[in-house]
């Protein structure tokens, strides 16, 4: 599908006085903070479910009203250890954390295999890839030792919608895995979308050779493609506003060894937490991209953002050589010249959403190593 130019925005830093990360733990100390809700997929100890995940704990302008983990890059119950375990090592147990969506909603492992037969084999698969497959019962041992602390008695869904009927139009939902679990609390409660502030997430993919999980094509991305009747079901949803960080902009960055020893100079709990499960040297798995970082971030910080766009964007549920990719398409249709572009009719579950493109890399490191360091 054809992108306009025309409908980009970008973001020229020089003309913009913005509020750091950093320096928002001074505006903060006054300032009412944000509330926000995470849904993440919890692989660990120390990869971009982790990272983003504590640069939203780690932030002063925050208040992070709870966690659910859903399956995707682990199970649920190894994802639920994990985050429990983190949380509890960097300072942060007081926020409840609790289990999730553990299946997709009708993705699964075989109807993967019977696609690859098909379309050829796919990358990256998750909790289902051949080298860390295990049932879903099982919780392997975990390089960071066993939590002490546990999950709160409730099911994620319904904490999501606990959390956002209590303080409706104040809630931001920051996703970081597949959807399952938001689509869910829609199930059950399908007003919570208009009642959240907005929904913030790391997801889909657009014009890129790599990121994506099915070789060269960056549109079919992972947490999209694990449970993708969710993800329509969540796209579907009227939420005020729509942010996503896709695999164009994630692959634009990298957690090098630089980023890395800049944090391990901080004695915090949060950076020596780093420091010891992905030291200087360890490399990275995903490419070593910072894919849910940038989502977090931005969403702290949007002058980070130097190039966005309006789209009209969902998924492909059609059970086809398409299923689990990306799809968009712009809000305007391409007028005579001399007309004015008219507004797209689109059916009901479309929804436009800012997508970004770019990012001010350099201001992107030095904003995350200082909330890794506080």
């Amino acid at each position: 599908m054809i992108m306009l130019r025309r409908r980009e925005v970008r973001v020229v830093g020089a003309t913009v006085v913005a509020i750091t990360v950093l320096g928002a733990a001074v505006s903060g100390q006054t300032a009412a903070k944000r509330k926000v809700f995470i849904d993440q997929d919890a692989a660990g100890p120390a990869g971009t479910d982790m990272l983003s995940t504590l640069a939203l704990l780690q932030s002063p302008e925050l208040d992070v009203l709870g966690i659910t983990v859903t399956s995707g890059d682990v199970w649920l119950k190894e994802g639920v250890r994990n985050m429990l375990r983190m949380v509890e090592l960097t300072g942060h147990k007081a926020v409840p954390v609790a289990p999730g969506g553990e299946f997709p909603l009708i993705n699964s492992r075989e109807l993967a295999e019977a696609w690859e037969e098909q379309f050829g084999e796919f990358v990256y698969k998750g909790a289902w890839n051949p080298a860390r497959w295990h049932e879903p019962n099982v919780v392997p041992p975990y390089v960071a030792g066993e939590p002490t602390i546990a999950p709160v008695a409730t099911h994620g869904a319904n904490l999501l919608i606990q959390t956002i009927r209590k303080h409706p139009n104040e809630v931001t939902l920051w996703v970081g895995g597949p959807f399952t679990t938001v689509a869910l609390a829609l199930r059950l409660d399908p007003g919570i979308a208009a009642l959240a502030k907005e929904l913030v997430l790391m997801g889909a993919g657009f014009n890129v050779d790599r990121g994506g999980n099915h070789r060269i094509n960056g549109r079919r991305e992972f947490n999209w493609w694990w449970d993708p009747e969710a993800t329509r079901i969540a796209m579907s949803a009227p939420w005020k506003k729509i942010t996503i960080t896709p695999v164009d902009i994630s692959v634009k960055t990298t957690l090098g060894d630089e980023v890395k020893e800049r944090i391990a100079r901080s004695t915090s709990a949060t950076a020596q937490y780093i420091t010891k499960f992905a030291p200087p040297g360890s490399g990275g798995g995903g490419g070593n991209y910072m894919w849910d970082e940038i989502a977090a971030l931005a969403f702290l910080d949007p002058t980070l953002i130097t190039r966005q766009q309006e789209l009209y964007v969902n998924i492909d549920v059609d059970h086809g050589p398409g299923y689990g990719q990306t799809i968009f398409v712009e809000p305007e249709m391409e007028a005579p010249r001399g007309q004015a572009p008219q507004p797209r009719q689109m059916p009901s579950w479309w929804r436009v959403a800012t997508v970004q493109w770019d990012l001010d890399v350099n201001r992107f490191y030095d904003s995350f190593v200082a909330l890794m360091s506080r």
